[in-house]
């Protein structure tokens, strides 16, 4: 009997689990998601609504910084979304999210262009660089010197037609993302380097330009409580997706089932 009863207990746990695994966490996505909407229609500006922004204001940190803080893991969720759901991938989560703050900061065009004249830059010297067949670290070291005096002569030209001066910070990352796309190439493939470099930039500007959204900084930062909730529950359930992704529906659509 008492066995009986242990495995009827154990039966009911396992249920309630499964129930609070799926149900709930869904119903929990949907209520924040109506909130959120409902918030978005209704919330009227404040100076500091939310605890966190309360905290983080008092503390002396400027409310852009907090506003950044706060969407910065809104647009990994975004990532992850498009990753997941609809099948889109860069170079990790990172990337593609540093990348969003590079374009918002200096504009996506500009953002832009300027990785081209980086990677232009960088592809030219690899090839000057194997006919001298050096050591791999001493050939990256020249090929940031090419890629210094490029940026240089490119900020120069920024700065006559009167358009935003290159950040520092902004030309580190884009250097990294180059040099991510050059160790793709020698591991695995020119074509997997292409197709995750161009995720990358995809991830970025859809990031960039959710973060752009007019308005959307001044919601977050009055509702920032409803915000890190829903960034939680929202990973909670994309992490417990196991669904196929929309670009394999259509990739091997003749082999699904009607």
């Amino acid at each position: 009997m008492a066995t009986a009863k242990s495995v009827f207990i154990d039966e009911l746990y396992q249920i309630a689990c499964g129930i609070i695994r799926h149900k709930i966490m869904k119903k929990a996505a949907c209520f924040l998601l109506t909130l959120l909407v409902l918030c978005a229609f209704s919330a009227v500006p404040v100076e500091a609504a939310g605890v966190f922004t309360g905290y983080a204001l008092k503390s002396g940190v400027t409310s852009e910084t907090v506003a950044m803080l706060i969407l910065l893991p809104l647009v990994a969720t975004v990532v992850s979304f498009l990753h997941y759901y609809i099948g889109l991938t860069g170079y990790g989560i990172f990337m593609p999210t540093m990348m969003a703050i590079t374009f918002l900061s200096m504009g996506i065009i500009e953002g832009l262009i300027l990785f081209a004249v980086i990677l232009v830059i960088s592809l030219f010297s690899n090839i000057i660089l194997k006919k001298l067949k050096l050591h791999f670290w001493p050939a990256r070291a020249i090929n940031l010197v090419l890629i210094s005096v490029g940026v240089l002569l490119a900020n120069r030209t920024y700065m006559t037609y009167g358009t935003n001066r290159i950040d520092i910070y902004a030309i580190m990352i884009m250097i990294l993302l180059v040099e991510e796309f050059v160790r793709t190439q020698l591991i695995k493939s020119k074509i997997e380097a292409r197709n995750l470099t161009v995720g990358t930039l995809l991830l970025a500007v859809m990031g960039a330009g959710i973060m752009s959204i007019g308005g959307l900084k001044n919601w977050v930062l009055n509702n920032s409580d409803i915000t890190i909730l829903f960034i939680l529950v929202a990973n909670i359930v994309i992490g417990n997706y196991k669904g196929m992704r929309l670009t394999e529906i259509a990739r091997f659509k003749k082999a699904i089932r009607k």
